[in-house]
């Protein structure tokens, strides 16, 4: 694996979201020589986000180099019809995947946003991409719209998630994915920056055997405050996954890795 210095992002400082950089990227795409050129073009969009990323701002953005191993080989082998994002930001992976989804023939990228300024950025950039047609943005918060993903598909198991949100909420929201059946054998979830920043305690439970997976619920729910059920969810330990770490780097160039967790069976109680 190797990495180009020319493509870097600039480097991530203390603050570095919602402070007025991803309305200044999209006046920066508004107002570039290409812009034109933009239209109904994801790719010359994504490129114009790299180059205020490398010029202007950081933006904690999936980046070229993970995004090439999602959008060039994980969806074309993967052919999911319908793929959920957990955190789609400024629109960059939107994009990205959205477009790598419909040159496979799939029907919807969704994309569930926590902010609503956030997902105005990025709807602007699909609508402006000529991908509106199949990704959808949804806006609020992760586990309302997933509880809203399973009422309006009241059975079967989503094909594909792609998780890049709040790292401490990875895990249970996986769990609430798990415990709502949008996650069955045959669901692929690709999990971001599982070692820049690291999510530990994600990669032990994907990682862990269901024997080990029991164990623990069993222990967290003896211990268990009531107070804050809502919030809690348990999974479902009895779905088995295939796990493969792909490391890549994070926009900046510092080294990342992509968790693919395929869900291969679910083992008897």
């Amino acid at each position: 694996m190797t990495k180009d210095p020319i493509s870097f992002y600039k480097p991530e400082q203390v603050i570095f979201h919602d402070d007025g950089r991803e309305e200044r990227l999209l006046e920066f795409i508004r107002a570039h020589a290409g812009y034109h050129e933009m239209q109904g073009n994801p790719e010359r969009i994504l490129a114009a986000i790299d180059e205020y990323g490398r010029t202007t701002d950081f933006l904690m953005n999936v980046g070229i180099e993970k995004g090439k191993i999602v959008a060039q080989d994980l969806i074309p082998k993967l052919q999911p019809d319908l793929m959920v994002e957990i955190g789609g930001y400024v629109g960059y992976s939107t994009l990205l995947f959205g477009a790598a989804l419909k040159k496979t023939s799939g029907r919807k990228y969704l994309s569930l946003e926590a902010s609503s300024k956030f997902a105005a950025i990025s709807s602007a950039l699909v609508e402006l991409a000529e991908l509106d047609d199949i990704v959808e943005i949804r806006v609020g918060p992760c586990r309302e719209s997933l509880r809203k993903l399973r009422q309006e598909y009241s059975t079967g198991a989503v094909d594909g998630f792609f998780i890049d949100h709040a790292k401490r909420e990875y895990v249970n929201d996986l769990k609430l994915c798990e415990e709502l059946g949008l996650i069955g054998p045959g669901t692929t979830v690709i999990a971001d920056n599982v070692i820049s920043p690291g999510v530990p305690d994600y990669l032990e439970y994907v990682q862990s055997t269901t024997s080990q997976k029991v164990i623990k619920m069993q222990q967290e729910q003896d211990s268990f405050d009531i107070k804050v059920m809502a919030n809690k969810s348990f999974g479902n330990p009895y779905l088995v996954y295939e796990n493969t770490l792909i490391d890549s780097f994070e926009p900046t160039g510092e080294p990342d890795s992509l968790e693919v967790s395929t869900c291969v069976r679910i083992e008897s109680h």
